[in-house]
């Protein structure tokens, strides 16, 4: 938790100071890392401390905390949705995407975001009584063992839900890098300007982002309600049944080494003159190549989609 409130916390920051993170894209991005900020001081002022210390709460009190964690993750699955949804749109929907994916509409999709989690949260773990306490034996967060009424609840409005979220966001991702490819392909036919190292370089880091962000949620998911009530050993357990928080301190790590742009800002260093790709907003929607030629001045070939 502690590298995921700095690598989150670089992420967070350098967004803000890029100019092509004030679109959608990074609206949401920026939005995600702050999700994962927040769950990862929640892990370390709160569960932390009772690991390393002493000091006992009160049991019925940790469901507060246990709501409010619930709350933060199922807002940081849909940003992740949303910004699946986006790359899409950019690449599928290219003359709509401007006013689909307006920073007013991108607000909008974070405020329904919010709100649909908090409601849905405190509806199920509030009101409906299923309590989502902290284990003070194995420092987990876990629902009652015997009731029944919250264990399907908690099946299909939590791990059917969020399993249904990461799944549509691994397919929108694939989806999109498909598409690219074939634009890429499609420019570089019609310019003549074959794709450089760094161009792939962008692809690959562009499905390895949607991958490792997809598989780490599902797997997290898996492990929590599957593999969880299987182990007995307290570690093994608590490293299992923690994942599903633990993935979203990991994402500012896979965020920073999958995005070009923003580990070059972190790094200081400036873009070079020969074969860059602008994608707007982190989303393949521009597609701007300078070529430099060694023998003559610099013509700029530009394709808008």
């Amino acid at each position: 938790m502690t590298f995921g409130l700095i690598t989150n916390m670089i992420v967070y920051v350098t967004a803000r100071k890029l100019n092509s993170m004030r679109s959608s894209f990074g609206i949401i991005t920026k939005n995600q890392a702050i999700c994962n900020i927040l769950m990862c001081v929640l892990f370390l002022i709160f569960v932390g401390p009772l690991q390393l210390t002493p000091i006992k709460l009160p049991h019925d009190y940790t469901r507060f905390v246990g709501t409010v964690s619930m709350i933060i993750y199922e807002i940081a699955a849909q940003l992740n949705f949303f910004n699946s949804l986006n790359r899409f749109c950019a690449v599928y929907m290219i003359f709509l995407y401007d006013r689909i994916f307006s920073n007013f509409n991108t607000y909008f999709l974070r405020n329904v975001a919010i709100f649909v989690s908090v409601a849905m949260c405190v509806t199920f773990y509030e009101i409906l009584g299923c309590y989502l306490y902290l284990d003070p034996d194995y420092w987990i967060f876990t629902f009652p063992e015997d009731d029944e009424r919250c264990n399907d609840l908690t099946w299909y409005c939590d791990f059917i839900f969020n399993m249904s979220l990461v799944i549509s966001t691994m397919i929108l991702n694939l989806l999109a890098a498909y598409k690219a490819r074939k634009l890429h392909r499609m420019v570089s036919d019609t310019t003549g300007v074959r794709m450089s190292k760094e161009q792939r370089q962008r692809e690959i880091n562009f499905i390895r982002q949607s991958f490792f962000q997809g598989l780490s949620m599902s797997v997290a998911l898996i492990f929590y309600r599957i593999t969880a009530p299987l182990i007995s050993d307290k570690i093994l357990l608590f490293l299992d049944a923690s994942l599903w928080a633990f993935m979203l301190a990991i994402e500012g790590g896979i965020i920073l080494l999958s995005n070009q742009e923003l580990l070059l800002a972190v790094r200081k260093k400036r873009h070079g003159r020969a074969h860059i790709v602008d994608i707007r907003s982190g989303n393949i929607d521009n597609y701007i190549v300078h070529h430099t030629s060694t023998h003559g001045p610099e013509t700029s070939h530009t394709a808008k989609f």
